[in-house]
């Protein structure tokens, strides 16, 4: 195989099967699955079974005890069986190229980052339902999704900024992910710090930034936020006191570091 894509979810189910539905129109066929659940809830349990018939799929699950997507994405690594493995969450629906982009991209020493379409809540109602697969432009631009940008290839040729990694469009070598262990699963709180914390440890470690903006397209589901405002705060402050060491292995990931 050449690839393996692994979708972080909780309990969104109509989400999910949206998603699955676009893995199952890739142009590249050569990859494996793997949902990692953030809890042990079966609400998944049918949907997955419906899907077996066209792709490999694991499924990972986890005592529901908070906040520890970290933890079942290190289970994820473990459980690959590729070198390319692609990280997205389970509303992120994909571009039949998605895939077949990032497997010409990663490449040892450098983590693929992009961005992603921000669906408005109609357009994202008829996919949720199955009325549509993936998005049109005039679509989502009359429906005022946002970012649409995200999804014209052509701006590739124009936009050359990397911009900050986005855990539900990144693509890395396994060889880069254990060099720097994995993700630090003493974040247990939402809305900031498994992504930013291990793009720093990436680039201490000498892993580069690569864009793939425009190529590894993905449209993100509309749902209503929480307030998290607090809860960053915590993580924002743990992130500036884990900054300050000399290892770009965090002590809690792939394998328990001793201090």
């Amino acid at each position: 195989m050449k690839a393996t894509l692994i979708i972080s979810v909780y309990k969104d189910v109509s989400a999910l099967e949206a998603v699955l539905r676009s893995v199952a129109l890739q142009k590249e066929r050569d990859f494996e699955v793997i949902i990692s659940q953030d809890c042990d809830d079966p609400c998944f349990n049918e949907l997955i079974e419906k899907f077996r018939s066209y792709f490999p799929i694991k499924h990972l699950q986890q005592a529901d005890e908070g906040f520890l997507k970290t933890k079942i994405l290190n289970k994820a690594i473990r459980a690959s069986e590729t070198d390319r493995l692609i990280f997205i969450d389970g509303d992120c629906v994909l571009h039949p190229r998605f895939i077949q982009q990032y497997v010409r991209h990663i490449q040892e020493g450098r983590v693929c980052v992009a961005r992603r379409v921000n669906l408005d809540a109609t357009t994202s109602a008829k996919i949720r339902n199955g009325e549509k697969t993936i998005p049109g432009y005039l679509e989502m631009i009359r429906n005022k999704s946002t970012s649409v940008e995200e999804s014209f290839p052509l701006w590739s040729l124009l936009q050359r900024k990397i911009v900050p990694l986005l855990g539900s469009n990144m693509g890395w070598h396994k060889a880069d992910l254990i060099k720097i262990n994995g993700f630090d699963e003493s974040y247990v709180n939402p809305g900031f710090g498994e992504d930013t914390d291990i793009e720093f440890r990436a680039k201490k470690a000498g892993i580069v930034p690569f864009s793939t903006r425009y190529k590894t397209i993905q449209y993100h589901l509309f749902h209503e936020r929480p307030n998290r405002e607090n809860l960053v705060k915590i993580s924002k402050d743990q992130f500036l006191e884990k900054i300050k060491r000399e290892d770009y292995r965090c002590q809690f990931g792939l394998e328990t570091l001793e201090k």
